[in-house]
């Protein structure tokens, strides 16, 4: 069966990671601080750029 429940779209159902690889976005305290704020300030630019263009919109 091709993409079945619990597959990726490779057909992997990724039960077959080891350990290293499921907690590979760990680390220091400090580096998830800066992958949090790289997503806040991504989504933040992005907010300001749809609000831009309703604005414009409404011109």
């Amino acid at each position: 069966m091709i993409g079945g429940q619990g597959e990726d779209s490779c057909g992997k159902s990724g039960t077959d990671k080891t350990p290293q690889e499921r907690k590979r976005r760990g680390g220091s305290s400090a580096a998830r601080g800066k992958r949090s704020l790289a997503r806040k300030s991504t989504a933040m630019s992005e907010a300001v750029q749809l609000m831009y263009l309703i604005s414009m919109s409404l011109d």
